[in-house]
């Protein structure tokens, strides 16, 4: 796990405190928020089970800066993803690696999709596509085509620096608490008072539920309907990779292939494969997994542990991963095993039929506000601030 440089400091707070919104989670979505909300001079409390930002999914994902082309079966997907595409690049120029060509390819067997769906598809998405000969990067008839794309990494450290550094500035409105687990609610007339595990309580009459692979947990917390989703358990594999990939990405889909990419600015690669980046899959309301039960209480339906930090965390897929890689690309695109990183990653089920991912904000009440958001594009973030505007 990437050591924590920086830390907004955590005062002491009153028996109770109130808030003018409390956001639980302190990934992306969750500092954003935050951020949006000093801006307009309100007080805010994020609340982290981790003792650190950004130590689970915003870190351990693709870090791909969708621009859709990963979602040929869902033009709406697509069409959301690229519309963030620019304003997101902008936003955050300091910590994308735009730095590599971004190949796409579609397989020559058991696809969804093939050369010619695939153009259409970036056609009527109006994102940009450049086909290029398959021998440049394949195996003979692996592929049935290839193509150049126009799409980037961001590198989640260098994020959540600059977030935590933009928060520092209104130290005065926010607090960040770690290490907090809530064991309680109470609903007011016009507040929710949330009760932690270390005897303290906080109120506010906004609630923002961030949490990503917590949300479930939390809004079964508030007593609120819980999203219909499945859960994997993921693991993301860093790779050194030779001097020919390293200036790369490649991605073979459309169904049970791999992507290979940039992992931001780390120098190093992320190895993921549709069918062996999840190592256990989860159908109840709240995940419950066999790997809980040897985690010697780390982990729990009731509140995720870090997989990264659990005594039971998987063994590395690599092997798999990586002779699948090979089957398709060239010997001279050579990786090698740096670590793995694992991460819970919640997919709506509704999506299983078209492989869409939709960003989904629920605003369970009103006055007071609870607000849940599901979504698992960093650059469709964007969303949320017509809510947290109307939540003042």
């Amino acid at each position: 796990m990437v050591k924590v440089v920086l830390q907004i400091i955590v005062k002491e707070l009153n028996q109770m405190e109130t808030f003018d919104k409390i956001i639980f989670g302190a990934g992306f979505y969750g500092l954003y928020s935050a951020l949006f909300c000093a801006k307009q001079e309100q007080k805010i409390l994020v609340l982290e089970c981790d003792q650190a930002a950004f130590c689970r999914a915003s870190y351990i994902n693709q870090a791909r800066v969708h621009q859709g082309y990963h979602y040929p079966r869902s033009l709406s997907t697509a069409l959301k993803s690229a519309s963030y595409f620019e304003r997101f690049n902008q936003d955050y120029a300091f910590c994308i690696n735009k730095e590599f060509q971004q190949i796409y390819a579609t397989s020559g067997e058991y696809s969804w999709s093939n050369s010619k769906q695939f153009q259409e598809f970036c056609s009527a998405a109006n994102i940009p596509c450049e086909e290029l000969p398959p021998k440049k990067y394949f195996k003979e008839s692996m592929c049935d085509g290839v193509f150049r794309t126009r799409e980037y990494t961001y590198d989640a450290m260098i994020l959540r620096d600059y977030l935590l550094r933009e928060l520092e500035k209104y130290a005065s409105n926010v607090v960040i608490s770690y290490g907090v687990k809530a064991s309680s609610v109470d609903k007011e007339s016009d507040a929710y008072v949330i009760h932690t595990e270390d005897g303290k309580t906080y109120k506010s009459n906004f609630v923002l539920n961030a949490t990503y692979a917590g949300t479930n947990q939390i809004l079964e917390l508030f007593g609120f309907e819980s999203f219909k989703i499945k859960y994997e358990l993921c693991e993301i594999i860093l790779c050194t990779v030779g001097d020919k990939l390293k200036e790369i990405g490649i991605t073979v889909m459309d169904g049970p292939f791999f992507s290979i990419m940039p992992f931001g600015k780390t120098g190093y690669h992320s190895l993921t494969s549709v069918t062996f980046t999840p190592h256990m899959t989860s159908y109840d309301e709240v995940p419950a997994f066999s790997c809980q039960e040897h985690s010697n209480g780390f982990c729990s339906r009731a509140q995720l542990g870090n997989c990264n930090d659990c005594p039971a965390k998987p063994l590395t897929a690599f092997p798999y991963m990586a002779k699948l890689a090979r089957k398709y690309m060239l010997e001279e695109y050579g990786f090698q095993y740096e670590r793995s990183l694992f991460s819970m990653k919640p997919i709506l089920m509704s999506s299983e039929i078209d492989d869409s991912r939709p960003t989904v904000i629920r605003k369970y009440s009103e006055n007071p506000t609870f607000v849940s958001v599901l979504s698992g594009k960093i650059n469709t973030v964007y969303d949320l601030d017509e809510v947290l505007r109307d939540g003042k």
